[in-house]
């Protein structure tokens, strides 16, 4: 190879080298932009707003959606398109702004439109006269249809499958709930928030309960019998991000599943089934950042404040005998 051509050479590689660097370098920022904004939302749902409210939770699920894609390396635009969204409904809410558009984009760089007769069963809940009653799962609903039009565009319709089934279980969700609806609820006073473990609750990767996780469940279940006027049960499953199968999208279903177990075991010991929402945020509201220079093992018990369910209980006067539940 001559000199000219060689110089070429070596000038192509260091331009790859500086994109690729310049490319890594967005990244650490997105991830900021995702937690600064996850803030807020958490300041929000626990403060001045309804955490059932519309806007916020569309807000949340773009988030959700957002930090699932920082750790896929996103470069289709999505994750940039997400942390867009999510800022402009959470910028809407802090400055009190009235009229707030209710549309959701069908599809947003680097996704496709999808299921088109699942996007027809949206609006025509969102028109319901009692749509505030299912607007948490109608807010999911929209930004998980779009999840799944992000997938087909990467991957697939078998890859798109799972995120379909999480609309469709949404759409039922607010239905029911507005079906059952009598008026649109006030937000209801926090009692008590728990969080439970999830490495004692199952096994890693798992979402069948552990044996030894009865007794927790079966004295959690006689502190909310207790509780007067309970209004509600949130159940919110969270994982970390590691995954042995190489699929950390795949959380987001764990995390729901293992909400789905609590749930149904605090059923059978009599607590109503129309109190509790159950629903998983997967590996997006990390307590704690670990180094991935870490051995698996280590990054296994690193993350171990990450895997747990939170459970938040509205409604009315908590007696003496359930306070200091909270772990």
């Amino acid at each position: 190879m001559n000199k000219p051509a060689l110089s070429l050479l070596l000038a192509m590689f260091q331009a790859i080298f500086q994109l690729a660097q310049a490319a890594e370098n967005v990244l650490p920022e997105h991830l900021q932009q995702i937690e600064t904004l996850q803030r807020r939302a958490e300041k929000f749902a626990f403060g001045e707003q309804d955490a059932n409210n519309y806007l916020l939770s569309k807000a949340r699920a773009w988030l959700n959606l957002a930090r699932s894609e920082y750790y896929e390396k996103d470069s289709s635009g999505t994750l940039t398109a997400a942390i867009g969204q999510a800022q402009s409904l959470l910028d809407s809410l802090k400055n009190k702004q009235t009229g707030i558009p209710m549309d959701t984009p069908e599809k947003i760089p680097g996704s496709e439109t999808v299921h088109s007769e699942l996007w027809e069963k949206i609006a025509f809940l969102k028109k319901d006269s009692k749509f505030a009653c299912g607007q948490q799962s109608i807010a999911e609903a929209e930004v998980y249809l779009v999840w799944a039009g992000h997938e087909f565009y990467e991957s697939g319709l078998s890859h798109a499958e799972s995120y379909v089934r999480a609309v469709e279980d949404r759409i039922y969700a607010a239905q029911v709930s507005i079906d059952n609806c009598n008026q649109p609820a006030a937000p209801s006073p926090l009692i008590e928030k728990i969080t439970l473990s999830s490495d004692t609750m199952f096994a890693f990767g798992k979402s069948t309960l552990n044996a030894s996780a009865l007794s927790k469940l079966d004295e959690l279940a006689e502190s909310i019998r207790k509780i007067n006027f309970l209004e509600h049960i949130f159940l919110v499953g969270h994982t970390d991000r590691l995954r042995g199968d190489g699929h950390p999208e795949r959380n987001q279903l764990l995390s729901e599943q293992r909400a789905e177990s609590i749930k149904h075991y605090l059923i059978d010991k009599g607590i109503p089934a129309e109190l509790i929402h159950a629903s998983g945020a997967g590996s997006t509201q990390p307590l704690v950042e670990c180094s991935a220079k870490l051995s698996r093992t280590k990054q296994i018990t690193c993350l171990q404040p990450n895997r747990r369910v939170e459970i938040t209980l509205r409604g009315g006067n908590a007696v003496e005998a359930n306070k200091g539940f909270v772990e």
